[in-house]
């Protein structure tokens, strides 16, 4: 009796394990089938703001899109080239970056200044060389607080080095109506010895000038088809400009690259030129750059009194 007793219970239990084991069983099974014929549908899942009142789908994308946008925005810097190709560039952490804030920025004619900031310098200025022709200084003196006068230019073909025909005219009448200026040279060079051979033109036809201003190597992409840099790597491109800018700073004058933001991200690696201050040209209502720069460049469509026709117009950031 004991051991048929025994035995029955554990016919029992045994019973009810396989009852609980195919009731799990049929339950997994069950939602299989409801998850399979839900997802099959191929119906994507909509989230419900029912109780997040003003937080609709459109304004919920909306936020996440903003949110994507600054955080591009503050990590990388991001441009198409000139065949049309998007770039995303890491913003490096050891190169300064400025902390301005461009709502201060105002427009009064075509001249931009900043306000509000006893650390921005805030001065006007422009850019010339033999292309504005003839300059009325004085006239020109009582709209501007600088100007950056071009010395000379490398030819972007032939590669021969020439002044600016209007150089000397420029410097002395600015020198003369008491417009602080600094000079710059339009550089096509293809290595670091041509940067030291441009460096050292400048430095021959200063003369006795005084500049308030640094020299400022002009680095730029020409747009040509037979332009002797096309070629380059960004190695070539960065000794190129360092030939330029050591042998400046070693004759012992303040010197800086001027070129626009698709050049500075695209063609110099910026860890080695940003050793040296910064005039960026961007023609913006205000400047998409992450890192310090001096003077920024904003039109090459400016009108200034006592020059006929168009010219660059500047807002130097920071003082020298």
């Amino acid at each position: 009796m004991r051991m048929g007793s025994n035995g029955g219970r554990r016919k029992s239990r045994i019973g009810r394990r396989l009852c609980l084991a195919g009731f799990g069983l049929g339950l997994m099974l069950c939602s299989a089938g409801c998850q399979r014929d839900y997802y099959e549908k191929g119906q994507p899942i909509q989230m419900s703001t029912s109780k997040l009142p003003g937080y609709g789908n459109e304004r919920i994308r909306l936020l996440a899109e903003d949110n994507y946008q600054r955080f591009m925005h503050a990590s990388y810097i991001c441009l198409t080239d000139k065949f049309g190709n998007f770039h995303k560039i890491k913003i490096s952490a050891d190169i300064p970056r400025h902390n301005w804030d461009f709502s201060n920025l105002e427009t009064i004619g075509n001249v931009k200044t900043y306000t509000g900031d006893p650390n921005v310098a805030a001065k006007v200025g422009i850019d010339v060389s033999e292309h504005q022709g003839g300059i009325d200084w004085k006239q020109v003196s009582g709209a501007v607080d600088f100007a950056m006068i071009r010395l000379g230019y490398r030819g972007y073909t032939g590669g021969s080095i020439a002044l600016d025909r209007y150089y000397g005219a420029n410097m002395a009448a600015a020198a003369a109506n008491q417009v602080p200026v600094g000079v710059y040279f339009y550089s096509q060079a293809t290595s670091y010895e041509e940067g030291v051979q441009e460096a050292n033109f400048v430095l021959a036809n200063l003369g006795a000038y005084s500049l308030a201003y640094p020299i400022v190597l002009d680095r730029e992409d020409p747009m040509q088809e037979d332009a002797r840099t096309n070629d380059l790597s960004r190695e070539e491109h960065t000794q190129a400009a360092l030939g330029f800018l050591e042998t400046i700073h070693n004759a012992g004058y303040p010197v800086m690259t001027y070129t626009n933001r698709n050049y500075f991200a695209l063609y110099l690696d910026l860890d080695q030129i940003c050793k040296y201050p910064t005039w960026l040209a961007q023609y913006a209502d205000e400047p998409d750059w992450p890192y310090e720069f001096s003077i920024w460049q904003y039109t090459e469509s400016g009108t200034i009194p006592g020059i006929s026709g168009p010219v660059d117009l500047n807002l130097q950031m920071m003082p020298f």
